[in-house]
């Protein structure tokens, strides 16, 4: 059985992994978001710029879907 994670902001099927790390802290953020949320969010981290060290906006690619292509 393959875990499909939810959207942070609105429980629908996440399909993208945000991570945004910060200057003033030494942890990662991470959040899994739907293709709504993540534009979002996104948009808020690049305008948050010169508190942000690192932006990186991932697909998350599940075996199941992916086997669907192949």
């Amino acid at each position: 059985m393959e875990r499909i994670f939810k959207c942070k902001h609105c429980n629908a099927d996440a399909y993208y992994k945000l991570n945004t790390e910060y200057f003033n802290d030494p942890e990662m953020l991470t959040k899994y978001l739907c293709i709504k949320c993540v534009k979002i969010e996104g948009k808020k981290a690049v305008d948050d710029f010169p508190a942000v060290r690192s932006l990186k906006v991932e697909p998350i690619i599940y075996p199941a879907i992916l086997h669907n292509f192949l």
